[in-house]
C-alpha cells in the first residue's frame, strides 16, 4: 500500500512540479492554501504534509502548527528559501517541523529527502505498535503473576506466612497446632535456615498471647558484658553509659512471647539467669534491688545437639529440662523437596515484586534441578538463589536452567541405594565428571583433561545429566 501525503503551494506551478516528483510512488492530495490543506487533513489520513512557506493567510510554519491537533503523527516538511530558515527555528525546535529543504529543490534530492523521513515515521509506528503489545503482554504476565500468587497464598498458607505441601512439615503444623494454645515452653530444633523463627511466630500468632508482643533474641550475638542489662534491663546510672532507664528483652515481652534463637549458644552465665527467671517468673533488672513479677512464654531454637552438649557440660542440664517440654524438629529441605516448588514460586514472586521487574515463572527444567540439589543452607539458600535468579533473568521471559548456579546444575543427586552393574557405574562416572568440573572452577577444558576424555564428551554427558550445557 502506498503512503499518502499532502503537497501545498499557492503557486500552480509548483504544485505541479511537486505532483510530478512524487506521482506513482506516494498517493498525491493537492491543496493550494493552508486553510484548504486543514480541510483535506479533516478527512484524510496523511503520512506526510510537506508545503511552501510563504503563502498568503496562512504560512507554511502556521498550517504545519494547526495540522498537529488533526494529524500529530504526520511527518511535516517545509520547502521555504535561503533567507527564511532563521525563522523556522523555533518551529523545529517545538517539533512542529521535522525538516525543512531550501529552494531551489531537485526532484530526486527531494524524494529521497521524503523517503528518508517516511522511512523513520514508519520505525517510530512499528516501535509504538511493538510497545502497545509489549505493554498488553507485560499487563497479561503482571495479571498471571497476581494469580499465581493468589494461588499459591491458597495452598496451605498459614496466617505466619509459612507454606507447605510437603508431609514432613504437614506432621510438623499438626503437632504444633497441639501446643499453640498453651503457655508451655518449646524447643524447635532444625538446622540453619529451615525456618525455626517463623515456626516461633506461628506459635505465637496462633495463641492467646497473639495481641502481645513477639520479642526475637539471637543469644550468640550480645556481648557478654551486655547480657544482663539486655535481657533484664537496667536503672539509670546504675553503671558508667546508662544514661536513661532501659527495659530488657524480657520486660519488652511481658505478656506475650520471648524467642531464644540458637539458645545453644547462650555463655552458661546467661544460661544461670534464665533459669531462674523461668522458674520464678520475675525478673531483677540491673540496678535494682526488687524483683519485678514477668509473664512471658519462652519459645527457644537451636541447630546444635543440645542432649550432647549437656554430656559435654556445655549447657546446663535443668536449664535444657526447663526448655525441653515440648521439642519439634524442623526437617530439612532436602527431606521435604515437595516444598521446593511452592517456596520457588513464592520466593520469586516476592522478590520480582520488590525488584519491580515481571518474572513469569520457572520452566519445568529449571524445576527439575532446583528439586534435586540437596540445599545444605536450607530454606535460607533457596531464597539467596531465588533471588539471583531475579537479578538475571529477563523481563517477561521464564527462569531457564542455564542461569542457576553452577554448584546447582551441576549437583549430582541421591546415590541409588540399589540398580543394575550400569547404573551404579553411571552414577560413578557422573560423580567423577562432576568433582572434576568443581575442583576446575566449572572449566569444561581443565576437566577433560583432569580425566582424559574430550571437553565434547563432558558437554555430552552433563546434556544427559541435566539437559543443560
Amino acid at each position: 500500500m502506498k503512503f499518502k501525503i499532502l503537497i501545498v503551494d499557492d503557486e500552480t506551478a509548483n504544485l505541479q512540479k511537486l505532483r510530478r516528483t512524487f506521482a506513482g510512488t506516494y498517493d498525491v492530495l493537492e491543496a493550494t492554501n493552508g486553510q484548504e490543506a486543514l480541510e483535506i487533513l479533516e478527512k484524510n489520513q496523511v503520512a506526510a504534509i510537506i508545503t511552501d512557506q510563504k503563502m498568503p493567510s496562512m504560512s507554511g510554519v502556521e498550517l504545519l502548527a494547526r495540522s498537529l491537533e488533526i494529524s500529530p503523527d504526520s511527518v511535516r516538511i517545509i520547502l521555504t528559501g535561503y533567507t527564511e530558515v532563521d525563522d523556522l527555528m523555533d518551529a523545529i525546535n517545538q517539533g512542529q517541523v521535522h525538516r525543512y529543504i531550501t529552494k531551489p529543490w531537485e526532484p530526486i534530492s527531494l524524494r529521497e529527502a521524503v523517503r528518508q523521513e517516511l522511512e523513520s515515521w514508519e520505525l517510530r509506528r512499528e516501535n509504538e505498535r511493538l510497545s502497545g503489545e509489549l505493554e498488553k503482554i507485560n499487563d497479561a504476565l503482571a495479571r498471571e503473576n497476581l494469580r499465581l500468587r493468589e494461588e499459591v497464598e491458597g495452598l496451605r498458607q498459614e496466617p505466619s506466612g509459612i507454606l507447605y505441601q510437603s508431609k514432613p512439615m504437614g506432621r510438623l503444623i499438626k503437632m504444633l497446632d497441639k501446643v499453640v494454645a498453651t503457655d508451655s515452653s518449646v524447643l524447635i530444633q532444625g538446622e540453619t535456615g529451615t525456618g525455626k523463627e517463623l515456626l516461633a511466630r506461628y506459635i505465637h500468632q496462633n495463641s492467646q498471647r497473639q495481641e502481645a508482643s513477639f520479642v526475637a533474641v539471637n543469644c550468640g550475638a550480645i556481648p557478654r558484658d551486655l547480657v544482663e542489662s539486655s535481657f533484664f534491663g537496667h536503672r539509670k546510672g546504675s553503671f558508667t553509659g546508662a544514661s536513661e532507664t532501659r527495659k530488657g528483652y524480657f520486660e519488652q515481652a511481658d505478656g506475650g512471647t520471648l524467642f531464644l534463637d540458637e539458645i545453644g549458644e547462650a555463655p552458661l552465665e546467661l544460661q544461670v539467669k534464665l533459669l531462674r527467671v523461668i522458674q520464678e517468673g520475675e525478673i531483677l533488672p540491673v540496678g535494682e534491688i526488687k524483683p519485678r513479677p514477668i509473664n512471658v512464654r519462652i519459645i527457644a531454637s537451636t541447630n546444635r545437639d543440645l542432649s550432647t552438649m549437656v554430656e559435654e557440660a556445655g549447657f546446663r542440664q535443668d536449664l535444657f529440662f526447663r526448655l525441653n517440654v515440648f521439642s519439634v524438629t524442623v526437617p530439612p529441605l532436602r527431606d521435604r523437596k515437595d516444598d521446593i516448588p511452592l517456596l520457588s514460586d513464592y520466593f520469586l514472586e516476592k522478590i520480582s515484586g520488590r525488584e519491580r521487574k515481571i518474572v513469569p515463572g520457572f520452566k519445568p527444567e529449571t524445576y527439575s534441578l532446583l528439586q534435586n540439589f540437596n540445599w545444605p543452607g536450607n530454606v535460607r539458600e533457596l531464597e539467596n538463589e531465588i533471588e539471583r535468579l531475579v537479578i538475571l533473568a529477563e523481563p517477561g521471559e521464564f527462569v531457564g536452567p542455564e542461569l542457576l548456579s553452577d554448584h546447582i546444575r551441576y549437583s549430582l543427586g541421591p546415590r541409588p541405594s540399589q540398580g543394575s552393574l550400569k547404573e551404579q557405574l553411571a552414577y560413578l562416572e557422573k560423580e567423577l565428571i562432576l568433582s572434576a568440573l568443581k575442583s576446575n572452577d566449572y572449566n569444561k577444558s581443565l576437566a577433560a583433561k583432569e580425566l582424559g576424555i574430550t571437553r565434547q564428551t563432558v558437554i555430552s554427558k552433563l546434556k544427559d545429566y541435566q539437559g543443560v550445557d
